[in-house]
């Protein structure tokens, strides 16, 4: 074969390579859009991870963990607060407020939403009221809130405040649809708690554990019955949260708020909370402010007497060894075998805004709080609390 055309056979295999490179990307990008802001995530996340700030004498640990989320719950901004069973404040901050590379650094007042995480002070706050004598754990719903009619399920009389609080009510949101977030569509709770005494059941009230967005908004009615105040009023006047970053969201993102990064959301975008009742879920998922305030706030409940949100029964109908499985009062024990040590977690999850409380047996208090979050339906959270518990039990040499 002659020179010319050997290299003609080149040239035109080039061509060919060329053509099929850019069919490939543009295929690649037609197909899934998200998908070259997503790659691009880990050309950054080692960049982001470098810049951590943490207060003076915080364990070294804490900037481990703030490198192993940025890059592992893909947040490129979070922070992380810890207090120890001393009562040590310490605090690390991850990214920018305004935004990968952006001109505001992320400070330890930025706000970011709680999501989930509500929960556990929603139940701080009715434990403190059971401590006080003014709630029991027996007392049924439908009599704290004074609801009088005809059940459409007689079972709903059995729905107790310790039901409500270890999400034992009876409802199951994976074989019917989540009240509380039914898009584009108000809630009946907490407006009209009437409706209550129409619901239907799957299960007879503490008979299964199944996470319950409209069991915890039921206990924000039962503080109220109770305070005589609103659910917010109370908790922001019970609580002092004027001394803290703690506030209640009604949708739209504060002017104090992070920039929440979208790019690993299958469907929700940066508009996802004009499809939500933020007010209607001020006590299952409506408060924001700090990583460190949280922290305070949880390591302080932990001071209650004689009930906190450590107790309830973690074991029974549960395997711990499962990822949210086995809830008490406020929390979930997660223990993957009995020789490691347990954490007790509660997790949120907005889009775009992974959170998690975690406290361990030794009394200490983490709070990480991100901007981001991994691809819906990883494994990423499990792994993160495995790396947590690992991390903690060799601070604490167990």
């Amino acid at each position: 074969m002659s020179m010319l055309k050997k290299s003609r056979l080149k040239d035109l295999m080039l061509v060919i390579f060329m053509v099929a490179l850019v069919a490939g990307i543009a295929h690649f990008v037609v197909t899934n859009p998200l998908g070259p802001s997503r790659l691009l995530y880990y050309v950054q996340a080692p960049i982001i991870q470098w810049n951590t700030r943490c207060t003076a004498g915080a364990p070294e640990w804490m900037a481990q963990i703030q490198r192993y989320a940025t890059r592992n719950m893909a947040a490129p901004a979070s922070q992380l607060a810890y207090v120890s069973p001393e009562g040590e404040l310490h605090h690390c901050e991850t990214g920018w407020k305004d935004g990968i590379f952006g001109d505001k650094p992320l400070t330890a007042d930025t706000r970011f939403r709680y999501a989930s995480t509500t929960k556990t002070v929603t139940a701080a706050a009715v434990i403190d009221l059971i401590n006080q004598g003014k709630l029991a754990l027996g007392d049924a719903i439908i009599d704290v809130l004074e609801l009088e009619g005809e059940l459409s399920d007689p079972r709903i009389a059995d729905i107790t405040i310790e039901h409500l609080l270890s999400h034992r009510g009876g409802w199951d949101r994976e074989r019917t649809q989540d009240v509380m977030f039914l898009i584009n569509r108000k809630p009946w709770c907490p407006d009209y708690p009437q409706k209550l005494l129409d619901s239907s059941l799957m299960y007879d009230p503490g008979e299964a554990e199944h996470y319950s967005n409209l069991g915890y908004c039921l206990l924000g009615l039962a503080i109220e019955k109770v305070s005589g105040q609103s659910y917010r009023e109370f908790m922001a006047s019970h609580y002092d949260f004027g001394e803290s970053t703690l506030e209640f969201i009604d949708g739209p993102f504060r002017a104090d708020e992070v920039e929440y990064d979208f790019r690993f959301e299958n469907f929700y975008t940066d508009n996802y909370y004009d499809k939500f009742d933020f007010p209607a879920l001020s006590s299952a998922a409506g408060l924001s402010g700090s990583a460190r305030d949280l922290a305070v706030f949880v390591s302080s409940s932990l001071d209650a007497e004689p009930l906190t949100v450590l107790d309830g029964d973690m074991e029974s109908g549960c395997d711990p060894k499962e990822n949210q499985a086995c809830y008490g009062y406020g929390v979930y024990r997660y223990q993957p075998n009995k020789e490691e040590m347990p954490l007790f977690i509660h997790s949120g999850k907005l889009p775009g805004n992974p959170s998690a409380i975690v406290v361990d047996p030794e009394g200490g208090v983490l709070v990480w709080l991100g901007a981001g979050g991994p691809r819906p339906g990883s494994d990423a959270d499990q792994d993160f609390y495995d790396y947590l518990r690992g991390v903690l039990a060799s601070h604490y040499g167990r």
